[in-house]
């Protein structure tokens, strides 16, 4: 399930076409958002998952106080298990160098460990670095690294993750128009 995941975000991804979206994290965020809402369902998650922005993790509830860029997940009932039914947690970022990056990968790894999401996701947005090679944390095996930018009236993207200690790189290229 986790490669039909990750094909859905790379997909969803080279969707974003329009230049405005490149400007600014949140609109970038907004539209991938969109993207991803659309191709869930084809996914063929269990339950009915769904994506959500900004969804504030409660230390009470969580027992971290982090905001996710965006998550899929199924949403807990009261009293239910929340590190059960978590499918894919994103940071995004806009041009971030190694510093900034870091700060992501931070939340991401606090996520990952408290409630046990199969997959991490960090989005370099206007950029062609994943900075893959920058991540220290201890869930290599579960952080798939993308940058995504517009040059030429393409969408170029990156998609970094590790195999072991190695990170492997593969791009896409999407005609814009």
């Amino acid at each position: 399930m986790g490669i039909a995941v990750i094909a859905t975000i790379v997909e969803s991804l080279l969707a974003i076409t329009r230049p405005r979206f490149f400007e600014t994290e949140l609109g970038f965020q907004g539209e991938l958002l969109a993207e991803l809402r659309a191709r869930l369902a084809n996914v063929g998650l269990p339950g009915d998952a769904v994506v959500e922005q900004e969804y504030q993790k409660r230390l009470r509830d969580h027992g971290i106080d982090v905001r996710p860029d965006l998550i899929v997940h199924i949403q807990t009932p009261a009293g239910g298990n929340r590190r059960q039914g978590n499918f894919a947690v994103f940071e995004l970022n806009r041009s971030a160098g190694p510093h900034e990056a870091s700060e992501d990968f931070e939340n991401l790894d606090t996520v990952l460990q408290a409630l046990d999401y199969p997959i991490g996701v960090f989005i370099n947005i206007a950029s062609s670095r994943t900075q893959a090679a920058s991540y220290r944390g201890p869930f290599k095996d579960r952080i798939h690294f993308l940058a995504v930018r517009l040059r030429n009236g393409q969408v170029h993207l990156k998609h970094a993750y590790y195999e072991g200690e190695a990170v492997v790189e593969e791009r896409r290229v999407r005609e814009a128009g």
